[in-house]
């Protein structure tokens, strides 16, 4: 039975407002480990997500049984469920808007599918192989993977939303552990991209050696303020950190630290962070969000202010105002909720040796611990680090046992210098970035 077809089951069961949200997933993943395949694993879920509204109440219920009957049990039970909740007058679905045609974004590589199983373990073993030519101090392999996604989308509603989208996307991992005086380093390496074709396996296994054998031998510092240059990989968490206050459901809640900063200073002029559902080879690009609506651009903080916060068509009702398109759903057995698509903070014109360059003293972070732990509502954080002294402009030993402490606003406001080399880490992206003034607790 088809989605449209579902949907008139509903509406002819008298209620104010109707969703059918179809989605099914392949997923592979290949294992190696010593050189021989590990394990294979293949995926494939399909489902239906129901979502009904009735007197300002909601109802949602799931199947991944598709039989005619099992598809009516469900329909009612998302209407039984409406009728259980609470009423709630910013509750609504999206209306039919038309999804941009110009500037279409590609979402799918035929080659990925066309790419045979035998030549996907060759990429995985590709990476484990180049990680051991890369450094004879790297021993063991942790975990190398090879994967890839299918998923199809399509959402009816009762308002006139008729959508679908098809896409998929591969990628590579690799943990890698360097031996050296009886001690032992893991560090990782790993790249997704939407074109197979753009699949690096020697970048990914030369980067888990590097990052496996650049800690060998370090030894904590004394406690000081210090400049930080921050790797791409670590901004890009640090941003994951943000993404959740930046949700306007946390603003709308009080449950943010950007909360009531709408048009306020909040960072460095040199920081603009963008969430951009239609970004050119972004993994979290589509032409429409969870519900249905259009993605797009948006500049979350501007030159150092924040402008907006990411909506769906609930909280936007709220704040009387439009959605962004950031409905995210993870399956069809969920309802949307907030977040972002492609989160990145905008590339400077500095290159990262030209910011190394630029320091006197400072540490370069390329590892931290605990970063989930920051407060959303307050900013301060407090967190175990990893990194490279950087001494006249040199990268010279590595350090570690440190802990970096501070506030997230103000390590925004004292951002000196943002790199051109953005680096995305799925679906959340960073370049080098300089902070000064840093709390560093050492020895």
């Amino acid at each position: 039975m088809k989605a449209k077809e579902i949907l008139d089951k509903i509406l002819a069961k008298d209620v104010d407002q109707a969703e059918v949200f179809f989605a099914s997933e392949k997923t592979l993943k290949i294992d190696v480990l010593d050189r021989e395949v590990e394990a294979i694993d293949e995926i494939d879920e399909t489902g239906i997500g129901i979502r009904v509204i009735k007197d300002k109440k909601l109802g949602f219920a799931f199947t991944s049984d598709l039989d005619e009957t099992v598809l009516e049990e469900t329909i009612d039970q998302a209407i039984q469920n409406a009728g259980n909740s609470e009423r709630d007058k910013f509750l609504g679905l999206p209306s039919s808007i038309v999804v941009q045609q110009e500037g279409r974004i590609e979402l799918f590589d035929e080659r990925i599918n066309k790419t045979s199983i035998e030549d996907k373990i060759k990429i995985a073993l590709k990476i484990e192989d180049a990680a051991y030519k890369a450094d004879k101090r790297v021993k063991k392999t942790e975990k190398v993977s090879y994967s890839d996604s299918e998923s199809e989308v399509t959402i009816v509603n009762s308002n006139g939303v008729n959508a679908n989208y098809k896409l998929n996307y591969c990628g590579a991992d690799a943990g890698m552990i360097a031996v050296s005086d009886q001690e032992m380093q893991m560090g990782f390496g790993l790249d997704f991209v939407k074109k197979i074709t753009d699949l690096n396996p020697e970048k990914i296994g030369r980067e888990a050696a590097e990052r496996s054998t650049q800690l060998l031998g370090a030894k904590p510092i004394a406690s000081q303020k210090i400049p930080l240059v921050i790797d791409p990989y670590v901004g890009s968490q640090i941003l994951g950190v943000l993404a959740a206050p930046l949700s306007s459901e946390s603003a709308q809640k009080g449950k943010s630290l950007f909360a009531d900063k709408i048009g306020q200073i909040v960072g460095a002029k040199s920081l603009t962070i963008i969430d951009n559902g239609r970004l050119k080879n972004g993994l979290g690009s589509a032409p429409f969000d969870g519900e249905g609506v259009p993605t797009q651009e948006t500049k979350l903080i501007k030159n150092g202010k924040l402008n907006s916060f990411l909506f769906n068509t609930y909280t936007a009702n709220k704040g009387k105002t439009k959605s962004t398109g950031n409905a995210a759903r993870g399956s069809f057995q969920s309802l949307p909720v907030i977040g972002p698509t492609n989160l990145y903070i905008k590339p400077g014109d500095k290159s990262h040796e030209e910011i190394i360059k630029s320091i006197e003293k400072g540490l370069f972070v390329t590892r931290v611990m605990g970063l989930h732990t920051a407060n959303p509502i307050s900013g301060d954080f407090s967190f175990g680090a990893s990194g490279i002294m950087i001494e006249n402009g040199e990268k010279t030993f590595p350090v570690r046992g440190i802990t970096i402490a501070g506030n997230l606003i103000e390590m925004l406001e004292a951002i000196e210098a943002v790199g051109s080399d953005l680096r995305f880490i799925a679906d959340i992206g960073s370049p080098t970035l300089l902070v000064s003034g840093i709390s560093v607790s050492g020895s």
